[in-house]
């Protein structure tokens, strides 16, 4: 299995706790190495989703092998808290630290 660099960003619903781990925690089931974690921000839409327009922005950078991802986007797609998300491969990555 060959192992690829992915950086998922990701909002979340505004009345979300700050302690929201089902991401993370999916992460971990998939077996995924994480990098690194932004942690969610609150912030405002730039137009609504949803019906919402201030949510929690945060985004997480991880090893994973490439069979799973599509898997993990489906599995994403029917978390109720997220909004809106993007997965996308890096090449390179610059850690803020």
């Amino acid at each position: 299995m060959e192992r690829q660099i992915y950086e998922l960003s990701y909002w979340l619903r505004q009345d979300i706790e700050e302690n929201f781990d089902k991401i993370k925690n999916l992460l971990e089931n998939f077996k995924f190495e994480i990098i690194q974690e932004i942690p969610p921000q609150k912030k405002a839409l730039a137009y609504p989703i949803k019906k919402e327009t201030i949510g929690k922005f945060g985004t997480f950078y991880f090893y994973a092998d490439k069979e799973k991802i599509e898997d993990f986007k489906n599995k994403l797609r029917g978390m109720q808290e997220i909004l809106r998300f993007i997965i996308l491969k890096r090449k390179h990555l610059k850690l803020n630290k």
